[in-house]
Protein backbone atom coordinates (compact mmCIF):
# COMPACT_ATOMS: atom_id res chain seq x y z
CA UNK A 1 0.00 0.00 0.00
CA UNK A 2 1.40 3.60 -0.86
CA UNK A 3 1.63 6.37 1.74
CA UNK A 4 -0.40 9.51 0.73
CA UNK A 5 2.79 11.18 -0.17
CA UNK A 6 4.14 8.44 -2.29
CA UNK A 7 0.71 8.83 -4.78
CA UNK A 8 1.22 12.70 -4.44
CA UNK A 9 4.92 12.30 -5.63
CA UNK A 10 3.39 9.82 -8.57
CA UNK A 11 1.03 12.09 -9.62
CA UNK A 12 2.89 15.12 -10.38
CA UNK A 13 5.09 13.07 -12.31
CA UNK A 14 1.85 11.82 -14.23
CA UNK A 15 1.01 15.62 -14.61
CA UNK A 16 4.09 16.70 -16.24
CA UNK A 17 4.32 13.42 -18.81
CA UNK A 18 0.73 14.34 -19.65
CA UNK A 19 1.95 17.99 -20.05
CA UNK A 20 4.79 17.31 -22.26
CA UNK A 21 3.41 14.61 -24.08
CA UNK A 22 1.88 15.46 -27.99
CA UNK A 23 0.28 11.72 -28.69
CA UNK A 24 -3.64 11.34 -28.13
CA UNK A 25 -3.25 8.09 -27.24
CA UNK A 26 -0.52 8.97 -24.01
CA UNK A 27 -3.18 11.81 -22.84
CA UNK A 28 -5.63 9.71 -22.54
CA UNK A 29 -3.63 7.34 -21.16
CA UNK A 30 -2.86 9.55 -18.23
CA UNK A 31 -6.08 11.16 -17.83
CA UNK A 32 -7.20 7.06 -16.52
CA UNK A 33 -4.20 7.36 -13.94
CA UNK A 34 -5.20 10.48 -12.63
CA UNK A 35 -8.98 9.49 -12.40
CA UNK A 36 -7.39 6.05 -10.96
CA UNK A 37 -5.51 7.57 -8.22
CA UNK A 38 -8.14 9.99 -7.57
CA UNK A 39 -10.33 7.37 -7.05
CA UNK A 40 -7.91 5.40 -4.74
CA UNK A 41 -7.27 8.57 -2.70
CA UNK A 42 -10.78 9.54 -2.54
CA UNK A 43 -13.03 6.95 -3.38
CA UNK A 44 -15.15 9.05 -5.95
CA UNK A 45 -15.13 9.03 -9.40
CA UNK A 46 -14.21 11.71 -11.02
Amino acid sequence: MKTKKEIEEYRKNIEERLVKTDSMDAMKYYQGVLRALEWIDTGKDV
